[in-house]
């Protein structure tokens, strides 16, 4: 992982919490610092995926795929993924571009 990446960590964490929080930790989330790092790992992976030319489908696959490794079997079809993984996408696209 590149330090652009990690650069983009805020951001990534504003989408994470803002679109897709599957565990629902938006609220813990404002009462401190405590649960931000709690999605860092599936959004880095995410950010890559899309860095590496993933589309929109393989990165919602990955944010499915992640939900269920959080115990959480009965996500649904969407989720906010799609609306992830397009934030995602044009993220990577500014790490690209620079």
């Amino acid at each position: 992982m590149t330090n652009d990446m990690r650069d983009l960590l805020p951001e990534l964490r504003e989408i994470g919490f803002g679109a897709w929080d599957p565990l629902g930790l938006v609220d813990a989330r404002k009462d401190g610092e405590a649960m931000a790092d709690e999605y860092d790992r599936y959004l880095l992976r995410a950010l890559s995926l899309a860095a590496n030319g993933s589309d929109v489908g393989a990165i919602c696959t990955f944010l499915h795929e992640a939900e269920a490794q959080m115990g959480l079997q009965s996500a649904g079809p969407d989720q906010g993924r799609e609306q992830v993984a397009d934030q995602i996408l044009k993220l990577a696209g500014r790490v690209i571009a620079r």
